[in-house]
């Protein structure tokens, strides 16, 4: 993953030549971001929605101020930064935006690192191999995601305890910065981990969008398939033990699949200002942080 970071900086500090590197680099998540988020619509795995058009508008929006060798050079830092998701765990642009001095200082902003992010992942979420048996699929929540670190950290957590995070969890990630909202959902997709990346407050419940990953979208899709398929078992067993019943055999309910956390319809009509209920998460990722001071 460090091996990565040098050529990503490289290429940015070349395409600052009339701009702050600052600036830049929120351009490039922006652009990033929505490249990510419309891949699967691309693939014509999601049909285009309102989502997609509003997204798509944006998208040429953000790029209209860079040639097409600019646009070239931004391609190719994505794909620096998938592939340094690809050859392990970390928070590659929240460390590198540190490091290169692109967060917003004044503002306050800082992300807690990465190992500091593994102690609490492990301390915060124990023996997980429990709840996955009971429930298949866990929900949680980091209300000030950052650029990612304390969810990727959980992945690993998980991961490391022989369950496959990217079937197995589901989270729900909020900030109101919208470099660390775009950095989030960059990270969690480049990672194909299930989320909804939210650009808003937490503490006033205000939220400027709501963004699904690819992969949430798309397990949602399986989510209906496997919920079709397990009515249509059910019936065609019933008709069965109607037409021969014996008190010999008794059929097994089959059960239905977890349910999650979100409603895909609403990330497909036009933007949400508030977060419409839902159950609670189980677990809540920020609880351990008094450990390690604000």
């Amino acid at each position: 993953m460090h091996s990565q970071k040098q050529p990503f900086l490289s290429k940015l500090q070349g395409l600052s030549h009339s701009r702050s590197p600052h600036r830049t680099f929120s351009d490039w998540l922006e652009i990033a971001a929505i490249t990510l988020h419309q891949l699967p619509y691309q693939s014509g795995e999601l049909a285009k929605d309102a989502a997609f058009e509003r997204l798509e508008q944006r998208y040429m929006e953000a790029i209209e101020p860079y040639s097409k060798n600019d646009l070239t050079v931004l391609s190719e830092m994505l794909s620096l930064t998938l592939i340094a998701h690809h050859t392990g765990y970390g928070d590659f642009l929240g460390e590198m935006a540190g490091e290169a001095e692109l967060l917003n200082k004044q503002g306050g902003q800082f992300f807690t690192p990465y190992h500091l992010c593994r102690a609490m992942a492990k301390m915060t979420l124990g023996n997980i191999a429990a709840q996955v048996k009971e429930k298949g699929v866990i929900t949680l929540a980091e209300p000030a995601v950052g650029a990612g670190a304390l969810v990727i950290a959980s992945a690993e957590e998980v991961a490391s305890q022989g369950i496959d995070p990217c079937a197995h969890l589901q989270f729900d990630c909020t900030d109101i910065s919208r470099d660390a909202f775009n950095m989030a959902y960059i990270q969690l997709s480049a990672m194909g981990l299930q989320a909804v990346v939210r650009h808003g407050n937490t503490l006033s419940d205000e939220y400027w969008e709501h963004r699904p990953t690819p992969q949430l979208r798309l397990f949602h899709q399986w989510h209906e398939t496997q919920q079709r398929t397990q009515r249509l078992v059910q019936a065609v067993r019933s008709l069965f033990e109607e037409a021969a019943p014996s008190e010999d055999c008794e059929i097994a309910p089959v059960p239905e699949p977890s349910v999650t956390l979100f409603d895909m319809d609403e990330f497909a009509v036009e933007p949400l200002r508030k977060r419409r209920d839902h159950p609670q998460s189980d677990i809540v990722l920020d609880r351990q942080m008094t450990l390690f001071g604000s």
